[in-house]
């Protein structure tokens, strides 16, 4: 069939969508065909909500290292870059055959220590990983920024940030799973300038601070508890603030300490959104876009599951949807999904810790992630989802403007449908 024939369709389903008011005219998309069109969509494994979403491949080769593409970062033009930290490579991925979807991947540096955390600034690419911070041109030419973060045992350097005031933004990990310790550059989110200099706490009390993201005018990072521990520690999603404290390794996403002695919880910092433990968060990165009824300014959170716990917190990607307070008000779950009820698509979040048991299956059944983890998550210019997975491969989440009735598919108390009321949301927490 002609790609003219194929065009066709798509475009009366986003004229639709257009009246219907999921796509702002403001954002320009690429003329695609339909997504069960596409020669790259995934067909019968790691569901989604395909009538919201369109999964489609960008890379899949098992065989590479299982802890591939750690981060991932969008750039302006297109191209994704993607951390390959046991190796020591950073990888671009180019759009070769005019589809608009990445496909041809290639090194982009090397020889890089840890790399794990990327962010775009001024056409640079900054790469944050082990005790360094660099700085890569257009054309590849690496420059060292940092060569002095603290590292050793613990959790390593991970998620990189750089604010509109022109800083930098790294988190480093503490130096043990839990316990006391005196360097206060560990289990925190260091701030410095461009170049490296002028470097300081930005705040502290953190375990594995796996990532970091600005989120409406406020950065936000993540934590996670050790797996299976005795006291009642969560992992979190925090909202920053600067010189703030986060509570490790005495009170870690609960109201009582979690570890004998020191500072008691009072002091600290509460999270702005609490997960089981187990979920481990990874990566966090802001949608600003309002494509479909319930995506409009969200925050997507990576869960990426701890496989020595028995229970399937994690192995998920949701999308939090956030009040005019900044206060998480409920959660989606992105990938993977099976839409069986309206409880299923939309948790309204309560400060209870959130586990989603009823998703246990997907995996069981063969239909999630498990037992593959989620890395990381990028979100391109024109709104799609990049996720990456243990085993070598990345993913695409391609918003569908074929399938406009929304009012018919979800209750009315869920974002996703157009006429979203939050008072009719169930008096329970969904499971």
């Amino acid at each position: 069939m002609p790609v003219a024939a194929l065009l066709k369709p798509w475009r009366a389903g986003l004229a639709l969508c257009l009246m219907l008011g999921a796509l702002p005219p403001s954002l320009a998309q690429p003329d695609l065909p339909l997504c069960d069109d596409r020669p790259t969509v995934i067909r019968g494994e790691l569901y989604t909500d395909t009538r919201r979403w369109c999964p489609e491949d960008v890379v899949n080769e098992p065989g590479l290292e299982p802890l591939s593409f750690t981060a991932l970062a969008a750039a302006p033009d297109g191209a994704l870059y993607a951390t390959r930290p046991l190796s020591g490579l950073v990888m671009a991925i180019r759009d070769a055959d005019g589809d608009a979807l990445p496909d041809a991947m290639e090194t982009f540096a090397a020889g890089l220590t840890l790399p794990n955390g990327l962010a775009f600034h001024a056409g640079d690419l900054y790469v944050a990983g082990g005790a360094h911070i660099y700085r890569i041109s257009p054309l590849g030419d690496v420059t060292t920024l940092v060569d002095d973060l603290p590292t050793g045992a613990g959790f390593p350097t991970a998620g990189l940030a750089i604010g509109a005031d022109e800083r930098l933004y790294v988190a480093v990990g503490a130096p043990c799973s839990n316990c006391e310790f005196a360097d206060a550059e560990r289990g925190a989110i260091l701030s410095m300038n461009l170049d490296g200099g002028e470097r300081q706490v930005y705040a502290s009390g953190f375990r594995n601070p796996a990532a970091v993201a600005w989120y409406r005018g406020r950065l936000w990072t993540l934590d996670s508890a050790p797996p299976q521990m005795e006291r009642n520690a969560l992992d979190e999603l925090n909202r920053l603030e600067a010189g703030g404290w986060y509570g490790f390794p005495y009170c870690l996403g609960a109201d009582t300490p979690n570890l004998a002695g020191g500072r008691g919880c009072s002091e600290n910092i509460a999270p702005a959104m609490r997960f089981g433990t187990g979920a481990v968060p990874s990566s966090l990165a802001a949608y600003p876009h309002d494509l479909l009824p319930g995506t409009k300014d969200t925050l997507i959170v990576v869960l990426s599951g701890e496989p020595s716990q028995v229970d399937f917190v994690g192995y998920k990607v949701i999308m939090i949807n956030v009040n005019d307070d900044a206060e998480p008000a409920g959660s989606t779950i992105i990938f993977p999904f099976a839409y069986e009820s309206g409880r299923q698509a939309y948790i309204p979040y309560r400060g209870q810790a959130l586990f989603w048991p009823d998703y246990i299956h997907l995996s069981e059944l063969g239909f999630g992630i498990y037992p593959q983890q989620p890395l990381a998550v990028a979100v391109s210019p024109e709104g799609w989802i990049y996720i990456s997975i243990t085993g070598g491969r990345i993913v695409a989440l391609r918003p569908r403007y074929d399938w406009p009735d929304h009012d018919l598919l979800y209750p009315i108390w869920t974002p996703m449908h157009p006429n979203f009321d939050p008072s009719l949301a169930p008096s329970e927490p969904a499971d």
